[in-house]
């Protein structure tokens, strides 16, 4: 396999969940510690970068983490700034993204996804349970994606969600029945974006102690 870098979407303030999410604790770490490590075990050997909303926001995090930072180069525009900022500072061919809050995305399905980089499709992106396509977990070829994404960016109109910027990169799909054998497969992509998010996520930690 080609070298890679990974890159870890930390965001910005979290407003829903009234903190900034990325420092959140679930069992005893971080939700971005937990990304750290998932991002590690799946891509031994990757480059890990955290990609934050603004230097204003993350200065404080940005030069204590010991973990490299970059900002995104076009502010408030949500994921999809962080994505953009992934792909204009990456120096490999293919990048992977993920959101730091996917708590329970596994090593394993990191490595599968990893192991579907083809030539030709402009993304790895797996299919959740729910038939939606994931675009927060997933393999990026940054020639094929980067103009997209900019040229959207860089329109006065508001945005389209990122599953359907996904969906125009001609990409190759992990459908859930190739991962469903994973340990709790179901639960891979549970988002926590609220405290009842939250509150979920740290019951099903205690029920797997």
């Amino acid at each position: 396999m080609e070298k890679l870098e990974a890159f870890i979407l930390i965001g910005g303030r979290s407003s829903r969940l009234g903190t900034d999410k990325a420092f959140v604790e679930l069992g005893g770490a971080t939700l971005i510690e937990h990304a750290i490590s998932n991002v590690a075990g799946g891509l031994p050997g990757a480059k890990l970068t955290m990609v934050a909303g603004s230097s204003t926001q993350f200065a404080i995090e940005a030069i204590t983490s010991g973990v490299p930072f970059i900002f995104d180069l076009y502010e408030a525009r949500g994921p999809l700034g962080g994505l953009h900022a992934a792909l204009a500072y990456a120096k490999t061919p293919w990048v992977f993204v993920l959101a730091c809050d996917y708590p329970f995305v596994s090593p394993e399905l990191i490595r599968l996804l990893s192991e579907k980089i083809v030539a030709g499709f402009g993304a790895v992106v797996p299919e959740q349970n729910d038939r939606r396509l994931q675009p927060l977990c997933a393999f990026y070829n940054v020639a094929a994606a980067r103009p997209i994404v900019e040229g959207i960016l860089e329109r006065p109109r508001v945005s389209p969600p990122i599953h359907e910027i996904v969906a125009m990169l001609d990409p190759f799909i992990v459908r859930f029945e190739d991962y469903e054998h994973l340990e709790r497969a179901g639960e891979l992509f549970l988002n926590i974006n609220t405290a009842e998010d939250l509150d979920r996520a740290r019951r099903r930690v205690r029920r797997d102690r």
